[in-house]
């Protein structure tokens, strides 16, 4: 639940954590400064690709789930006798 508020008792997280709330709070545009933060909490350019992508796909699926009243959770589907999703 830390993680929804913006923070988190690790320190390297609690940068990755404010650098995503910043990439919302910005669409996208943090400076150089928030880049560097993560830089020295111990992100590499991977890292850091990795948390702009994995906001920018949250963002994705939930302008898609508003715009188009689609349901979050498909119907049923069977994999090998075992049953995933919403009950019909």
């Amino acid at each position: 639940m830390a993680a929804r508020a913006g923070r988190s008792a690790d320190a390297k997280a609690s940068a990755a954590v404010a650098f995503a709330r910043s990439l919302v709070e910005n669409a996208g545009g943090v400076s150089a400064a928030e880049v560097q933060v993560l830089r020295d909490a111990g992100y590499d350019d991977a890292g850091i690709v990795d948390i702009i992508v994995t906001v920018s796909l949250n963002v994705l699926t939930n302008f898609l789930g508003k715009a188009t009243k689609v349901e979050i959770d498909f119907p049923r589907v069977a994999l090998d006798g075992v049953r995933v999703g919403r009950a019909a």
